[in-house]
């Protein structure tokens, strides 16, 4: 989407006046005027340089100059663009009573920038309220974007898509307003992506409601688009007329060409027999249940090798023999580390694990895992955006405890956190009271009320979800509850009894398990209901399958690198530049015993 330009929101007329005497005088005397220094950080905003155009706003604002709220306001506005908003609010901080009533309108639209830059979408519409749309082109048009961004910051799309239809009275620039229908574009297919309602109130305008309707198209669009194709054809039937044809949509309908543009033959690869069946049958199943959502007449030829029954080399060349135009798999560390030197790259392979860090491999050969230290790395992100900075940590022993927690305090530490402890704990285990006691300070006086250190203010915990279901309370019960807790996805199974235990606990994981919108809901539904007796504890592993499918295309065309992400049911996919797909996955905090997405 193309970037949407910064405008000064302040009347400029003084300004240019000024510049035209600041032109003549300077053929008489150099001199450093306000004028100048006016020019100046015009020049620096335009620039893109906006640090530097704020601090030379800043420097104007303090020469007791009578436009000193004015320089105020653009100095705080420059560093919303700079993504300082510490400054940002200072700098309104400076601006005098009187600019809600001499200058209402500047005033109103940066306070609403500053919020809505802090997500705060119920304070920049508050701030909005308090003044008429402004009868300018380049305010109004802020005025309207900001309003429609926080709309739907807040679960309001109706009225984030009415704001985003009425700023286009004001954008006369092609460029700009199929940048701005883009934005909507995005924000409505997130909204149903998140499950908030999309349906159009009663006598709603024709083009408001296309573009509600329009929400769970684009959701079909990025997470099924095997199926997306005849959603898409529905839609333009009953909005022949509207906008988003000539815009969005071209460029929509050309990416589910691709996504359903399939090599004739594909092989896979995976242990369907031994002592890693479990795993691939769960694998196999799922990628199966991607190939059936597409239509009959246009699937690809499908070969399934087991990697158990005989060696992956000699899987990997039938394979090739066979004709395989892509090969997907293998699924374990070991066979992808043996297939990863026989493949020279005439052949594009997506193996199911990631090699070691020290391998190198062909340019056609990609990588796809659930990694949990990328899990752990997220949620370091997650309680550094919260603010939580320092904390603990109680994790399983062994391998997968060691690597999780170490992935999460070397992102928090880049961030600027740091991880105060850790604790260890057997697998199995059922009384955490000595790993809490420890890693809290736990100070237990007879007849007064417990305590714990106050430095921790965060607790991240890693492990299965009967350990979660314990440790959770048993926080609570030492009274450490108030200190929020953070997890990967490990800790959460679906189970409509259990988790209550985990009421207030924050997590990582893929729409698949926690997503309300109602394209992941029908895939997941139609998969539990074909295999009810394996997709128990094995969800994500039917997930996994069903977007190493989905990879395919992707992959095959290179459209990958381009299109930036790809939203599959395993989290938001993007590859790296080292040939590996990385998840991004949504949140979701554990209330009445359901995960409500954050």
């Amino acid at each position: 989407m193309a970037p949407i330009c910064r405008r000064p929101r302040l009347a400029l007329c003084a300004v240019l006046g000024l510049l035209l005497v600041s032109a003549a005088c300077s053929l008489l005397k150099q001199q450093q005027t306000p004028a100048n220094r006016q020019e100046r950080a015009l020049r620096l905003a335009g620039d893109g340089k906006h640090a530097d155009a704020a601090r030379a706003y800043g420097e104007l604002a303090t020469q007791g100059s009578p436009d000193r709220d004015n320089y105020e306001l653009l100095s705080a506005e420059q560093w919303v663009a700079a993504g300082d908003i510490a400054a940002a609010k200072q700098a309104l901080a400076a601006v005098s009573p009187e600019a809600r009533i001499k200058l209402p309108a500047s005033r109103a639209l940066v306070a609403a920038e500053i919020a809505l830059a802090q997500n705060d979408g119920a304070q920049a519409i508050h701030e909005l309220d308090s003044i008429a749309v402004p009868a300018a082109a380049d305010l109004a048009q802020n005025y309207w974007w900001i309003r429609g961004k926080s709309a739907f910051l807040i679960g309001r799309p109706v009225e984030g898509t009415r704001a985003f239809v009425e700023r286009e009275r004001w954008l006369t620039d092609p460029a700009k307003l199929r940048a701005s229908r883009e934005d909507l574009f995005a924000r409505l297919r997130s909204a149903a992506e998140h499950g908030i309602s999309l349906k159009p109130p009663p006598k709603t305008d024709a083009i408001v409601a296309g573009w509600l309707d329009l929400g769970p198209v684009a959701v079909e669009m990025q997470r099924n688009p095997m199926h997306a194709a005849a959603a898409l054809a529905n839609w333009r039937r009953l909005f022949p007329q509207h906008p988003a044809n000539d815009s969005v949509l071209a460029l929509a309908q050309n990416q589910i060409a691709v996504a359903t543009q399939f090599p004739d033959q594909i092989a896979l690869l995976l242990p369907l027999s031994g002592h890693a069946e479990s795993i691939g049958v769960a694998v196999r199943d799922g990628f199966i249940a991607a190939y059936l959502e597409q239509d009959a007449a246009m699937r690809p030829h499908l070969k399934i090798y087991d990697v158990a029954a005989e060696t992956v080399g000699a899987a990997y060349q039938r394979a090739i023999q066979e004709g395989a135009g892509f090969i997907v798999g293998p699924l374990t560390k070991e066979d992808v580390a043996a297939v990863a030197p026989l493949d020279a790259g005439r052949t594009p392979m997506l193996a199911l694990n990631f090699l070691s860090e020290s391998v190198s491999a062909a340019r056609n050969f990609y990588q796809f895992a659930l990694f949990p230290e990328d899990e752990a790395r997220m949620a370091a992100r997650r309680v550094a955006a919260d603010g939580h900075l320092r904390g603990v940590a109680i994790v399983p022993e062994g391998e997968f405890g060691n690597r999780v927690v170490a992935a999460f305090a070397d992102e928090l530490s880049h961030l600027g956190g740091a991880l105060l402890d850790s604790r260890r704990f057997e697998p199995g285990q059922a009384d955490f009271t000595d790993a809490i006691s420890e890693v809290m300070q736990i100070h237990a006086v007879k007849g007064e009320p417990s305590t714990h250190r106050a430095d921790a203010t965060f607790i991240f915990i890693a492990g299965t979800a009967a350990a979660a279901r314990l440790i959770v309370p048993q926080l609570k019960f030492h009274y450490a509850d108030d200190v929020p807790v953070y997890s990967t996805s490990d800790s959460f199974e679906p189970d409509p009894t259990a988790n209550n235990d985990l009421d207030g606990m924050f997590f990582p994981d893929m729409p698949w398990m926690i997503s309300a919108d109602p394209v992941t809901s029908q895939i997941r539904d139609s998969v539990r209901a074909a295999w009810p007796a394996r997709t128990a504890r094995r969800d994500r592993l039917y997930a996994f399958g069903f977007d190493a499918y989905r990879l395919v295309p992707a992959l095959q065309s290179r459209s990958f690198s381009e299109s930036g992400t790809i939203s599959g049911v395993t989290g938001k996919l993007r590859l790296d530049e080292h040939n590996r797909i990385r998840r991004e996955l949504d949140w979701a905090q554990i209330r009445n015993g359901e995960p409500v997405p954050l």
